[in-house]
Formats: structure tokens, sequence, C-alpha cells
């Protein structure tokens, strides 16, 4: 084995492990496997990588399929990104020779400059092709306005993790109520998960991306990942960039939830919900914050015991026992007027002595009403006033961790939350949430 084989595989190593080539595993493969030829000596045939790398058969016929080029082509653009952007002061750079499959590994100052221009994103999409197994109707083509707010909550949210500001009496006095202080007065860590959306990029006939796609019945790298495998026709047409994004309501959401967290001086961790670990609901205490249809593996936790479930939309819940709905109004063209929204939240103890606290909505006005109400010190008192878990006990007072949920309607205006009125209240029974495993925290 020789020194630049070592050398090659260590470069294809720390390309992998920085998240360069996404969450799909396909790139990781391919990229493995003409790493393995290139140390063998040889260039592998088109057939052979789409039979090894994507266990296609014998008969696949590159004449008519294009899915190995297609994501060779995409392969070389995520190294030239990575060498471009956190690979910058490698010394030596794996390059994918364009016409061929070939790995080379180049002293830096021999490889071609590519300048990464982000996506450009078109402000009048044409309707995509339909898919296979699509779950929901929504699809959102980002225009560059929208995308732009996006952004801009994304960057807002950030600043406002970076900084620890001083505690506020409001936020030291909410953080003593009995749905605050068994978060705050233990041992555990505490975990914001934030709601996140995965995009994706829509190709043009030279490979370009010119469009930022969110599609509910795509929600990961993986899923996109699965859905060109199983249609090899999409291969030319979507590109994962590895991109999320977060609602522009987040950012205010989360100042709400910090300031209250931060007159403690545990340990704070901040994830995106596809970043969550499983594992966190038992080892943190585990607060999301985001949109009700961005619960995702969270989702069938939260209304395990509840009576409400989300409706078709999303922008709905469904009273199980009565039949109510509430709909939000939010994004409906009429929005120079004021509208409905709603806030849920909910919180129940986890299977590890931790707690789960949900402070969601079903768009911007009702996401930032919930956090608000949670940051506010006579909202919060009006909340442990009408806890329907106090209801079961003879003494109020008595301490045991809260499990309940309430949904409130929210007057909203543009992205505003101006007034709420509670609609629902209900207690959850967390044994049933986790099948009857519960254990008590131990002690400290």
């Amino acid at each position: 084995m020789s020194a630049e084989s070592d050398l090659v595989r260590e470069q294809a190593a720390k390309i992998v492990q920085s998240g360069a080539l996404g969450r799909s595993r396909s790139y990781g493969r391919l990229l493995e496997f003409l790493v393995e030829c290139a140390a063998n000596g040889r260039t592998p045939k088109e057939l052979e990588i789409a039979m090894e790398v994507f266990g296609r058969g014998s008969d696949f016929d590159p004449s008519q399929d294009s899915m190995v080029r297609v994501y060779a082509h995409n392969l070389r653009q995520k190294l030239e990104h990575f060498y471009a952007t956190s690979g910058r002061n490698e010394p030596r750079q794996l390059g994918l020779a364009r016409g061929e499959y070939r790995i080379s590994l180049a002293a830096a100052e021999e490889v071609t400059e590519t300048s990464v221009a982000p996506p450009a994103l078109a402000a009048d999409p044409a309707p995509p092709p339909s898919q296979p197994g699509a779950a929901r109707p929504e699809r959102w083509h980002l225009g560059a306005v929208g995308a732009a707010m996006l952004a801009l909550g994304i960057a807002l949210g950030v600043g406002i993790m970076l900084e620890r500001a001083p505690a506020a009496p409001a936020a030291t006095a909410v953080a003593h109520s009995p749905i605050w202080a068994g978060m705050l007065d233990d041992d555990l860590p505490i975990l914001i998960v934030v709601g996140d959306y995965y995009i994706y990029g829509e190709l043009d006939e030279h490979g370009d991306v010119t469009r930022l796609v969110r599609d509910f019945s795509v929600g990961s790298s993986k899923e996109l990942d699965e859905l060109m495998m199983n249609d090899s026709s999409l291969l030319s047409r979507y590109l994962d960039l590895d991109l999320t994004y977060l609602p522009t309501g987040s950012a205010s959401a989360l100042l709400d939830v910090l300031r209250v967290l931060y007159t403690s001086n545990k340990p704070i961790r901040v994830a995106s919900m596809s970043e969550m670990n499983e594992a966190d609901l038992k080892s943190s205490h585990v607060i999301y914050v985001g949109y009700l249809s961005a619960l995702d593996k969270l989702e069938e936790l939260v209304f395990a015991s509840s009576s409400l479930a989300i409706g078709y939309t999303y922008d709905e819940l469904r009273n199980t026992d009565t039949g109510e709905l509430y709909t939000s109004e939010a994004g409906m063209p009429e929005m120079n007027r004021n509208y409905r929204d709603y806030a849920f939240i909910s919180t129940f103890p986890g299977p590890g002595g931790n707690q789960i606290l949900i402070v969601g909505g079903t768009r911007d006005a009702g996401l930032m009403q919930a956090a608000h109400a949670l940051a506010d010190p006579m909202f919060v008192a009006s909340i442990e006033q009408a806890r329907p878990d106090f209801g079961k006990s003879a003494d109020a007072t008595e301490k045991r961790p809260p499990s309940f949920e309430m949904l409130y309607e929210v007057t909203g205006y543009g992205r505003t939350n101006l007034d709420a009125m509670l609609v629902h209240a209900a207690e959850l029974n967390y044994q049933e949430i986790w099948g009857g495993v519960f254990r008590q925290a131990p002690s400290h």
C-alpha cells in the first residue's frame, strides 16, 4: 500500500467527517469506491459504479440512465465546495476528473480555484413535476424575498444564542414557576430543539440550481436519496444541498425562551430537529421551539396522550373527542387584516426523569404567543391557575412533574401576535406516552 494511497484515504475521511457530502449515504459510498479504485491504480466504468455503488443490475444502460453521471457531477461540486470553504487550508486536495471517474490528489496551488456562488432563486417558479409517494399536497418554492426573510430569521436566532444577557426580573420570576423550576433546579442539561425544514435544489438543463424546494413528502437527505434511487430520472432534476431553514417567528420565540433559561447557569445546547438524537429524549430536558408541522420525530410522542390531532394541512388541529377544528388563517391572501392562529403549549415527564416542553404554533403568530406566554409572569400565573393536571389532585400544591397541554386562539396581524384566548386544556397521561416504562429521576 503506497503512501499516496494513504493520503487519499485520509483526505477522503476528512471530507466525510466534515459533513460536506450531506446526510445522503450515496455520495459517501461513491467517494469510498472511487478512492479504493484509485488506490488500486484503476479507473472504473460507469456500469461498474452503477452495480457496485448503487446496486443496479448488469442490465443497467448508461446511455439511457444518467444516474451515475449526475451523482459524479454532484460529488465533484461537493468536493470543490469543501475545499473552497472549511477545507481551504488543506495542502493536498482531492479532485474528481471531468469526463471520467478518477479520483486524484494534487497540491492546493495546482488546483484551479473554484468560486462557490449561492444558488439563484427563481421569483416565479414553474410547477414541479409530480412525484411518487407524496403524502401531502403542500410544496413551497422559495422566491428571493421569502428566502431572504428566512435567512434573516436564522441569523437572528444564531445571534440570540451567542450572547447570554443578564436575567430580567420578569424572567427570574417565571423561572421559579412549577413549569420551569423542575428543569432549572436539577443537574440535567437542557437541549433546545428548533423545528427546521429540509429543502433541496431543483436543477435546470445545465445542472445549475435555480430553485429551492420544500416538499412535505421529502423531509431529509435520506428521503430525497431514496426518492431518486427509486426514480433515477429525478437525479438530473434535484440536488441535495444539505440545507434547512427556520421560520422567522422562531427567532422571537427563542429569545423569550432563552431569557428564562439564562436565569440559571445550566449548560444549554441548541440543535435543529434534523440534528436531534433520540437519546436526548432521556438524557436532557428537551424544549422544542417551532411550528407544529416541524415536530417530526416528536410528533407521535406529543400527541400520544392528547385529545388533539394535527390536521391534513398541518395548519389545523382537531379535537378527537368533540370533532372541533382549530384552523389557522395565517398565510391567507388577506394578510392586511386580523387573522386567527394557534399557540400550543405541552409539557410532560420524559423517560429518564427529565421534562419535555413544547413551545409551538401553527404559524409565526401562534409560535411567538406560546413563547411569550411562558416568559410572562402574569401569563404563567394564568397557566398555573388553569392547569388541568392540578384538578386531579386533592392538594394543588403537591410537587409532581407537570403533564398537560393547552391551546390558545391567537389574534395575529402580519407576523405579530396581538391577543390570545384559551380554547383547550387537558391533562396528559405520561405513562400512556411512554408505554408505561417511565422511571423516576435518580436522586442526586
